[in-house]
């Protein structure tokens, strides 16, 4: 397959799941307050629901590097995240409603192989066009939460997984269809290695992977319990889904130059940047008791969020073994948005509900900050590449 329209494939790849996320995925802690849920009981399911998709991404991430092509695994993912969605909105109960969120977590969590799959087509090209795709997904999430808040305002949350079954079913349709051809190639698996142990990761992606939990359980303490006190101040759906939409509109113009802004600064420390900015974002919300103002910022997130994240997925490339690149980008987003939601989520739910939450974002400001650091501490530029230059001929 040609390459540019392999990247055209995957640019649409991240449009509708984009989309499809859009409809669901910012409006869950509302929809399981509606529910009955208390922010408590809220965390708990997060938290679960993040502990599954570590698992589960850990898993088909191996598979993905080792045996089985990543394309297969989204196509099943995108039917799964679909079935999945409708049992949600069929469960009866706190107890069906909660395992139904889990397992929609479960479900969905193969999505992360889109960046390993980006990254492959880009070989050779300059990774630095992978914003310029990822910025597709923000602009799908853009137009889809913003209507489905609206949507929602009108008709109530408990429309979102009727909303979210065919979007995700028409993402697996869409995989299936562009990347049909690539499927049938034969696929390349590496060689089985002759090594005794397995190599093991870098060190110093394990203390990025510090980082990151630091810098996800900071975002899923803020940005889950934001949604219920903009509901709390006065907001309602409409609103929620104009915030995280506020998010995607300022993430695209800055997804879209990163490359621009890497010629001059490296990705730790746009990543350390990245940081900073959600520190003041935190700050702002624990002071701010106007729901529209805490939506508006919400256009700072997009910046620190786009910073953080084009860089941790380049920063992981540099970092992995060359044979290891699906898991190990795996590793860093399960740890992102899987392992870190799982103390951030609880320990937000708790703070949340017993100290308020001022108390939630200002603590979340130490950790950041503790993220920034530990990311300019250990991440180091990949070495150049060295040229094996031929040895002269001896002269006679």
């Amino acid at each position: 397959m040609p390459l540019r329209r392999a990247v055209a494939d995957l640019n649409w790849s991240y449009a509708l799941v984009g989309i499809a996320d859009g409809t669901l995925l910012t409006f869950v802690p509302l929809f399981l307050f509606r529910r009955g849920f208390d922010p408590s009981l809220i965390g708990v399911v997060l938290a679960a629901s993040a502990a599954g998709s570590l698992i589960a991404g850990l898993g088909w991430s191996y598979l993905a590097d080792r045996s089985v092509r990543p394309e297969r695994i989204l196509i099943g993912s995108s039917a799964a995240a679909a079935v999945v969605a409708l049992l949600i909105a069929a469960a009866r109960g706190t107890d069906a409603v909660a395992v139904a969120i889990v397992a929609l977590w479960v479900a969905r969590a193969p999505f992360m192989l889109l960046d390993p799959m980006a990254l492959r087509r880009l070989e050779g090209t300059g990774r630095a066009r992978y914003g310029r795709m990822r910025l597709r997904m923000s602009a799908g999430w853009a137009v889809s939460v913003v209507a489905a808040g609206a949507l929602y305002q009108v008709l109530g949350v408990q429309l979102a997984p009727w909303l979210y079954a065919p979007l995700a079913a028409l993402f697996g349709l869409w995989t299936w269809r562009s990347l049909r051809r690539s499927l049938a190639a034969p696929a390349t698996i590496p060689p089985p290695t002759t090594t005794r142990r397995p190599e093991r990761l870098p060190i110093a992606l394990l203390g990025f992977l510090a980082s990151v939990f630091l810098l996800g359980a900071a975002m899923a303490a803020t940005q889950n319990f934001l949604t219920l006190q903009i509901d709390v101040l006065g907001g309602g759906a409409l609103l929620v889904g104009a915030a995280a939409s506020f998010q995607a509109l300022t993430e695209i113009p800055t997804m879209g130059y990163m490359h621009l802004l890497t010629k001059r600064v490296s990705h730790k420390t746009l990543f350390a940047v990245g940081c900073a900015t959600y520190m003041a974002m935190f700050l702002a919300w624990a002071f701010v008791s106007d729901p529209f103002a805490a939506a508006l910022i919400k256009l700072v997130a997009g910046v620190a969020f786009a910073f953080v994240y084009v860089s941790s997925v380049i920063i992981a490339d540099e970092l992995s073994p060359s044979h290891l690149r699906a898991t190990s980008q795996a590793l860093v987003k399960s740890v992102m948005f899987g392992l870190a939601p799982i103390v951030g989520a609880l320990l937000g739910g708790l703070v949340y509900q017993n100290f308020g939450a001022r108390a939630m974002f200002l603590g979340s400001i130490a950790v950041v900050c503790a993220a920034g650091a530990i990311a300019l501490a250990v991440v180091r530029p990949p070495a150049p590449a060295v040229a094996v230059m031929e040895p002269a001929p001896a002269e006679t």
